[in-house]
């Protein structure tokens, strides 16, 4: 069976658990471009319930310490944009709710660690200028002359759409290696980014092993299945909204030919015929235009 490496709960079993932080510290190495072991890693909140996995609202996220250089690390994966068109606000209350839950009664606030987020993306999130740059990098830095506000707030932006905009290579580099496995490649691709990036074998025999095992399997399709319900859900809300929307312009078309044939003196009658409304809701018609005559001609 294929797995879904974007199925957020794979993602997270795949990097977020202590027998796999070889693996998240080389993504992150490769992300953040600094070398980072894995015993620099402290993993937070790696554990899941089955009903916070059935929740299609929840994140599933990664959070990780890296005390001994004051950072704190969040990386998730987001398949769809459940936040129409808002998501970089939902990035920055993620960021400060996380930022502000490090400071503890009677701390100081340069105790509070460096965050990076990291959100991995299966739709565009900014337009760049280059069309084929997938990595965007972010921070809060002054309006002239660019000097850093602070090293507290750093986003970096993989945008998967983008990637797949590059041409085929016979040599990618580390970060497209990664996105690549991401991305759900196979076949010839997925050799080639495994041999050139050895760790991502690795993944790949961490994500073997965990759907061999049933309950993490199970998981694993819940999740799938809360991903399929809500696509379908939206498809459906989608076409609903389409085919009222159609009906309220079919509706607002007879009413704006009706008014039009009323300005023309035509015949109830034939405006009845016409139009297919009663000769009540024709008269309502005239009664709400401030420019139509009041009385229809004789019938």
């Amino acid at each position: 069976m294929t797995v879904n490496r974007k199925n957020d709960y794979a993602f997270k079993r795949i990097f977020g658990h202590e027998d796999s932080k070889d693996v998240l510290a080389r993504f992150l190495s490769i992300v953040l471009n600094m070398p980072i072991k894995a015993d620099e890693l402290t993993l937070i909140q790696t554990e899941l319930s089955p009903d916070f996995v059935a929740d299609k609202t929840a994140v599933l996220d990664i959070q990780v310490r890296r005390s001994e250089f004051h950072e704190k690390m969040n990386v998730e994966m987001q398949q769809r944009d459940k936040d129409k068109g808002s998501i970089d606000r939902r990035i920055l209350y993620y960021w400060a709710r996380s930022f502000s839950g490090e400071l503890k009664a009677g701390q100081d606030y340069l105790e509070l660690p460096r965050q990076i987020s990291i959100i991995i993306a299966d739709f565009d999130i900014f337009d760049w200028e280059d069309p084929t740059k997938f990595h965007g990098v972010y921070h809060i830095r002054e309006q002239e002359e660019s000097s850093l506000f602070s090293d507290a707030l750093e986003f970096h932006i993989l945008d998967l759409p983008k990637l797949r905009k590059q041409p085929v290579k016979e040599k990618w580099s580390a970060l497209e290696c990664w996105l690549l496995y991401l991305d759900n490649k196979e076949g010839q691709i997925m050799e080639q980014v495994a041999t050139q990036e050895p760790m991502i074998r690795r993944a790949m025999t961490i994500e073997e092993a965990f759907m061999k095992n049933e309950s993490e399997r199970y998981l694993y399709e819940l999740r799938e299945k809360g991903r399929r319900d809500y696509e379908s859900s939206m498809i459906t809300a989608e076409k609903r909204g389409r085919q009222e929307g159609e009906l309220i312009g079919r509706q607002e078309g007879v009413v704006e030919v009706t008014r039009n044939l009323l300005r023309l003196n035509v015949p109830l009658d034939q405006i009845a015929t016409a139009t297919n409304l009663t000769p009540d809701e024709i008269e309502n018609l005239r009664d709400t235009s401030p420019i139509l005559p009041k009385k229809c001609p004789a019938q």
